[in-house]
């Protein structure tokens, strides 16, 4: 199957009315369902396809629980890996990536992780040395307030 051939689908996919939806849905969801003749069963054999039904139940819940974390583990992987990618790419030679605020092709694919804080200005080209408390300091100094001249006469 080309490219074309899946957008074509994928087109008359998109095309189709609210009816054949719902029709469409209606089709699979017979296929799926089995319906159940109660009638001819005693209690037994009721008691026998309650537990069945049960048991079927229990095993699709429990996989859905496996699969849902199994999910949520290789997410964190992934943004891990990806942090991992962006640390190795700083290292070296930057070829438009984020390091000179070109575009970032990791974090638009790994939007939950968080962006590297800039120490400095991304203009610059020299890391800012002082500490916390000296950066901290810069900003709540008094600065001293020029006082008019007085004027003996």
């Amino acid at each position: 199957m080309t490219q074309y051939e899946s957008s074509q689908e994928k087109a008359a996919e998109m095309a189709k009315t609210k009816e054949q939806l719902e029709e469409e849905k209606r089709v699979a969801l017979s296929q799926r369902i089995v319906p159940l003749d109660l009638s001819s069963m005693d209690t037994e054999a009721l008691i026998a396809k309650a537990k069945e039904l049960h048991d079927k139940l229990y095993k699709l819940e429990s996989d859905k629980y496996d699969l849902d974390d199994r999910y949520k583990r290789q997410q964190y992987d992934m943004m891990e890996l990806a942090e991992r990618a962006r640390q190795m790419n700083k290292g070296g030679k930057s070829a438009g990536g984020a390091a000179d605020g070109g575009f970032d092709r990791l974090a638009e694919k790994f939007p939950n992780v968080p962006p590297k804080v800039a120490v400095c200005s991304k203009y610059d080209r020299q890391t800012d040395t002082r500490g916390f408390a000296e950066r901290r300091n810069m900003f709540k100094e008094d600065k001293p307030q020029s006082q008019p001249a007085k004027e003996d006469a």
